[in-house]
């Protein structure tokens, strides 16, 4: 009898093992970077992923990170899959002294089915490094060199400007055979400067038919948009926005006053590409189809008046 009893007990434990093992919950914490200025938002980034059996309680992220002041927070994205659900939670902090700091594992309560009992996992911590800029307030204060003075040859100089002049010489003669030759034949071409805003959208369209995302390439997909924006941001407010991070390129536009209509809208752009090409974000057709929306829209609210005049006179005519 005592046997049959043990029997029994095992064939239930495994049972019951079994059931539980089949259900399964991860997580992942992550920044967009590891290392930030004074005053950088600071993207943090929380992915959980878990079996439809399984129900979670998140903690509020704005409250549970004490370590760094909170700035924003984005919709939760959720999506499911088969028996499996992935919801992601995007916040953005900043700091405003310098420091290594240690973002603390955040604990997670979920149930199983079928079990009342609450269970927890905790988040891997995360380690940045927010420094400021580096100035040496013990350097002395020196005065300005004079300029370095070369000793002139004037010999070497002079034959300089003769072979120029002789040169020029030369061109000019030559020109003036060439234009007599082609005198009466000669058409002279106009050379017409297209506005920035029209090669940017004409390059978003091209990179909407290209339907990057929809297959698949949504990394290609947002370095190319945000490439496109970046290029009509050095034609339209000449500042050299391929080459800076977003903050900087952030930092640029709060001085011009034609763009202050799309900075959040700049900010909220950026944002999102960052997280997708840095933070291995992957974005819902939702995002990516409101990052071409956003694009268009910086663009267009940028149009120099002129233009827009113009524009509608040639519409009208």
């Amino acid at each position: 009898m005592v046997r049959k009893l043990f029997f029994i007990s095992g064939i239930l434990i495994l049972i019951f093992s079994a059931q539980f093992q089949a259900q399964s919950i991860s997580v992942f914490a992550a920044t967009d970077t590891t290392e930030y200025i004074v005053g950088d938002y600071i993207h943090y980034t929380l992915e959980v992923i878990y079996d439809k059996e399984i129900t979670t309680e998140m903690p509020s992220l704005k409250d549970t990170i004490s370590v760094l002041e909170f700035i924003k927070e984005y919709p939760v994205e959720r999506e499911e899959k088969d028996s499996e659900v992935k919801e992601l939670y995007h916040v953005v902090y900043s700091k405003y002294d310098s420091a290594g700091v240690t973002i603390p594992s955040i604990p997670i309560k979920y149930f199983v089915a079928g079990d009342e009992n609450p269970r927890e996992i905790k988040t891997n911590e995360v380690e940045i490094v927010v420094r400021t800029l580096e100035v040496n307030p013990q350097g002395d204060i020196q005065d300005v060199k004079a300029p370095i003075k070369y000793p002139v040859d004037w010999l070497f100089w002079l034959i300089i400007v003769l072979i120029i002049l002789l040169v020029l010489i030369g061109l000019y003669f030559l020109y003036g055979y060439y234009k007599k030759k082609r005198a009466g034949t000669e058409v002279q071409k106009v050379v017409v400067k297209i506005p920035p805003h029209k090669i940017a959208l004409k390059h978003l369209s091209e990179l909407e038919e290209k339907k990057l995302w929809q297959q698949g390439k949504v990394k290609d997909y947002h370095s190319e948009v945000t490439g496109i924006i970046r290029q009509y941001f050095e034609e339209r407010f000449n500042f050299y926005a391929l080459e800076m991070t977003s903050t900087e390129v952030l930092d640029k536009l709060k001085n011009v006053k034609e763009a202050q209509s799309i900075f959040d809208k700049t900010r909220d752009f950026l944002s999102n590409a960052d997280l997708v090409k840095f933070a291995k974000f992957q974005p819902l057709p939702s995002v990516n189809e409101e990052m071409m929306k956003q694009a268009n829209e910086i663009v267009r609210q940028t149009i120099p008046m002129e233009s827009q005049l113009l524009e509608e006179e040639n519409v009208n005519a």
